[in-house]
């Protein structure tokens, strides 16, 4: 799998209403528009954080599948703002899921 989140880095823009219209649904829920990311520059280290250690844990992809996990990363590639060590990460992410044997 080849996902290059560094071509669509910086290339969103938020909306100024991007707080209310997630409402309480907080920074893990599946927006539902399309390309928008429920992360802001503040949070994303800490969902990246996140994403490495579940991931790990969910090594067998038992849990949530892999499809679940790369949504996930994808969805945080979309925040506004992030940065070449936030994408290198992402791509690490993606890399390793890309390596887990297929079928989940």
């Amino acid at each position: 799998m080849s996902v290059d989140i560094e071509k669509n880095a910086g290339a969103r823009v938020k909306s100024p209403h991007h707080k209310a219209e997630r409402g309480s649904r907080g920074p893990h829920a599946k927006t539902s528009a399309q390309g928008e990311s429920p992360y802001t520059i503040k949070s994303i280290d800490g969902a990246i954080a996140h994403l490495e250690v579940a991931i790990t844990v969910d090594d067998d992809m038992a849990v949530f599948g892999r499809r679940y996990w790369i949504d996930r990363v994808q969805q945080i590639a979309l925040t506004p703002g992030i940065l070449q060590s936030q994408v290198h990460r992402l791509n690490h992410l993606l890399g390793q899921l890309a390596d887990e044997r297929p079928g989940t």
